[in-house]
């Protein structure tokens, strides 16, 4: 993955530079740092095109070259959801680069082993799990691969018995560099793997936009160096935020039109933070029973640090009302792919993984918010499935994941090699937080997964010892029940 971002920024960085509206010294500070790393094979190194090129021989995927399924149907249904919608289906070529990538895949595939690929869209991301179970209900072999929400249906598929197990497919192989086995394991509950992580799934991680003019008018630290020294901590990031909101009409009170710390469009986005510390949600108990794992030290510290921030005079503007681009703001908290709409910001504009808990912390981590994909367990052709699966994965690798950062790096948006290594530590680090993709929307865990957001930002408090007494009986019933279902589901597969 790096190394293809490597090689889209070499060509990119031909035609244009930084996406700032003027050239700075920041800038040129900001990139030598880069630049000195590549000449030491640092994070931040980006290597010829030559050497590149050697080093992307790729090894060949499972599936054998002469399967034929005489154009059988391969249908996919998915919800009318996020990337779902630009990042995953295309019927014809029409010059974006990114649509004609995904043709380009969906081509190859199906004449590789002689398949037709069509998709099914029912609804919003309530109607997935419905559709499906009515199709399973009816053993009707109607799809052959499901997407889902990140959240929504992603626990009611298990307990349900709706998913076959991947690990039973053939044509796959799941140890590839295109398949994500430790990300498969993470969400691995019980004894079958039941969704896939692969290329053909485009991580949406968030990300700290951050005003590169706003860090040098305070002299702030510079944000880029702070990440590739691991000192860019949560502490470094509340106290940049308080040290740049600022009264500047002289009224006394902090508003937007003053200069303000942070903002966010919704409270999930908080919760960032706490995968980003390294807190997970899941431990195992020491009788191997999966338990929840929220009542640490750790959690009380997150929450304490956030409440001091939220009570600070004007630092945190309200939900969705500034953006980084307005101005006035130095960070923004949003989504990576949001990066296409500031292409025409005149704004000098950058962007970060969520920070570290403290510089003991080993590794950034960043949390993907993107969709899981399983297959229903009434396939009636698990060869052509999975052999469909692996070439999907593969196929992603060589022309989707380059367009798709080539999109988030087109017109004005980050050109810099700062940028890209920036890109290339928040997509190394992804990770998935199981309870969230599980429990997420339900009572008792939902409170929990957003302590952070709800409890510390928007109601101001620091009691986090009696928010989770008060949510932890009942998530722990709702945990208990789905791995009791699971238990039953796997059993009954036996």
């Amino acid at each position: 993955m790096k190394k293809k971002l490597a090689l889209i920024f070499a060509i990119l960085v031909l035609s244009q530079t930084l996406f700032s509206c003027s050239d700075t010294s920041e800038d040129t500070t900001l990139s030598e740092t880069a630049s000195s790393m590549a000449e030491t094979g640092g994070t931040a190194g980006e290597e010829s095109a030559e050497t590149i090129a050697e080093e992307e021989t790729r090894q060949m995927h499972a599936v054998p070259s002469d399967l034929d399924y005489g154009g059988e149907t391969f249908t996919i249904v998915y919800p009318n959801w996020q990337g779902y919608n630009y990042y995953f289906f295309a019927n014809e070529y029409t010059g974006d680069v990114m649509n004609d990538a995904i043709f380009s895949r969906k081509s190859k595939v199906e004449d590789a082993i002689k398949i037709t690929l069509t998709e099914v869209c029912p609804g919003y991301i309530e109607q997935i799990f419905p559709t499906v179970s009515a199709s399973v209900k009816s053993d009707d072999d109607a799809y052959q691969l499901v997407l889902l929400h990140c959240i929504d249906g992603v626990a009611s598929m298990v307990r349900g018995g709706l998913l076959y197990n991947l690990d039973d497919l053939n044509h796959t192989d799941l140890d590839a560099p295109w398949w994500n086995h430790r990300m498969m394991n993470e969400l691995r509950l019980g004894k079958n793997t039941y969704y896939g992580v692969s290329d053909y799934m485009i991580p949406c991680p968030y990300t700290i936009y951050f005003n590169k003019d706003i860090v040098t008018e305070c002299g702030l630290e510079n944000p880029y160096e702070l990440v590739y020294n691991k000192e860019w901590t949560v502490d470094k990031f509340i106290s940049m935020a308080e040290g740049a909101t600022a009264d500047l009409d002289g009224n006394g009170k902090i508003t937007n039109n003053d200069r303000r710390g942070v903002s966010y469009d919704e409270t999930s986005k908080w919760i960032s933070f706490m995968s980003g510390a390294g807190q997970k949600m899941l431990e195992r108990s020491d009788d191997g029973e999966w338990k929840l794992g929220m009542n640490t030290e750790k959690m009380q510290t997150l929450v304490e640090k956030f409440y001091s921030l939220a009570i600070k005079d004007g630092v945190i503007a309200p939900a969705n009302s500034l953006s980084v681009a307005d101005g006035n703001l130095l960070f923004e908290l949003n989504t990576l792919a949001h990066a296409v709409n500031y292409r025409e910001s005149e704004c000098n504009i950058g962007l970060l993984p969520y920070p570290l808990f403290d510089e003991n912390q080993e590794n950034y981590i960043s949390l993907d918010w993107g969709g899981l994909m399983g297959c229903p367990t009434t396939i009636r052709n698990p060869d052509m499935v999975g052999a469909t699966l692996e070439l999907l994965a593969y196929e992603s690798g060589n022309e989707v994941i380059p367009a798709y950062y080539e999109k988030l790096l087109e017109g004005k948006i980050a050109r810099d090699e700062d940028t890209v290594a920036m890109l290339d530590i928040i997509f190394d680090t992804i990770t998935y937080e199981p309870v969230g993709n599980y429990f997420g929307f339900d009572g008792g865990v939902n409170p929990i997964f957003y302590t952070i957001g709800s409890l510390a930002v928007e109601s101001k408090s620091a009691d986090y010892a009696s928010y989770y007494k008060k949510n932890e009986k009942l998530a722990s019933k709702v945990m208990e029940r789905f791995f009791k279902d699971l238990e039953k589901v796997e059993s009954m597969a036996e």
